[in-house]
């Protein structure tokens, strides 16, 4: 194999091609986990493993995983005996990435799908660029699409930082950037949009869970890994992420929101010196912007629950932070003046009528959904 590698390299030939380890975790999506399986199988780059963690479900998600494993020698399953729940999602995917031996990692929920270049589109502008900036690559990650379970519809969210001006932030350049966008309490990257550099992973200790009450590792890895090595943005749609009543982030989002601040305020106060070295002191005075968006979206629920004392403190909060002009999204500043008007004006109803109208103007009808649609996707940018 080596004296293949050599040749094909001396002669102009060899093409990079890195096995793609793909995490799965599931739990009771005996409705999903086919359609999340098969959309792993069509895709066009086949050099991959797809090793599934099952966090011990009671429906037929196992059987029907192991159907597939059986047909397939890349799919990998592993079945706990029993559950860890989202408490302890860092566990399974941590032994997952044990077992991993690809020298990228995916990941993709065990209700969502990939479209079926996703692979293709990573490893290809992986591939483009000189050895050595790969090896400083931490991460890979692109667009994405989402499926409306309630309204069996499909759109395209319009991707705010694609913005010229945020490109060192999506790009995390020079390493480290990324923090500034990061630890405002608010997570730009879609999951399984994702390719991260094993070694780097390992580097930082695997995926990570802080504290475990956030009931999400993709937040707090993206974090940790954004102190080693530059990110390469893609901006094509290369997955689809299902939105239903059960899924974690539906259930427990305004509580996810105050750990969000938790955690970017731990890791601003343990890191702080070493972010802002690394950016040569030029957001001296971050310390004031951590956890803002995750504030403004607390005010915002806040005030259609009527707390108008919590929205208030936290307003007053958000408005210490010098740097709306150089990091806060547009987007974001229209949400605030928006939650500033409800608030002054103690009218819930403003804030209804806003979302509305922002899921006109940014927000992409693309398709009704049907089973296993990403198979007669075109290309999508």
């Amino acid at each position: 194999m080596d004296f293949i590698y050599i040749f094909r390299h001396a002669m102009g030939q060899y093409k990079y091609e890195p096995l793609i380890s793909i995490i799965t975790l599931t739990y009771n999506h005996e409705d999903y986990i086919a359609e999340c399986i098969e959309s792993v199988l069509c895709q066009t780059y086949e050099n991959w493993e797809m090793i599934i963690v099952d966090d011990a479900s009671t429906d037929k998600t196992p059987y029907i995983v192991e159907q597939y494993a059986k047909k397939d020698n890349r799919i990998k399953f592993i079945r706990n005996e029993k559950n860890n729940g989202p408490l302890f999602l860092d566990v399974n995917y941590n032994l997952a990435l044990k077992e991993a031996k690809g020298e990228w990692i995916g990941y993709l929920e065990g209700d969502d799908v990939f479209v079926q270049k996703s692979l293709e589109i990573r490893v290809n502008a992986l591939s483009e660029l000189p050895e050595e900036k790969r090896k400083n690559i931490s991460m890979v990650y692109g667009r994405y699409g989402r499926i409306w379970m309630d309204s069996k519809r499909i759109d395209l969210p319009i991707p705010y930082y694609e913005n010229p001006k945020y490109s060192p932030i999506i790009r995390n350049t020079p390493a480290g950037m990324a923090l500034i966008g990061l630890l405002q309490g608010f997570n730009f990257i879609p999951a399984a949009a994702v390719l991260l550099n094993k070694e780097k992973l390992l580097k930082i200790g695997g995926f990570k869970q802080i504290p475990r009450e956030i009931r999400a590792v993709d937040y707090c890895t993206w974090t940790f890994l954004a102190l080693d090595g530059e990110w390469l943005y893609i901006p094509k749609v290369l997955y689809f992420w299902r939105r239903h009543g059960n899924s974690i982030t539906m259930q427990y989002h305004e509580n996810m929101m105050s750990y969000f601040i938790q955690f970017s305020e731990y890791f601003w106060k343990k890191f702080h010196k070493e972010i802002l070295d690394k950016l040569n002191d030029k957001y001296i005075e971050f310390g004031r912007c951590v956890g803002v968006q995750a504030k403004l979206e607390l005010a915002k629920l806040a005030i259609l629950k009527g707390d108008f004392k919590t929205s208030g403190q936290l307003l007053k909060e958000i408005a210490e932070c010098p740097y709306f002009e150089d990091i806060f999204p547009d987007i974001f500043k229209k949400k605030l003046k928006v939650v500033k008007l409800a608030y002054f004006l103690r009218m819930p109803l403003i804030l209804k009528i806003a979302l509305a109208f922002k899921r006109r103007t940014t927000e992409k009808k693309y398709a009704e959904y049907k089973p296993f649609f990403f198979k007669d996707l075109k290309d999508i940018d």
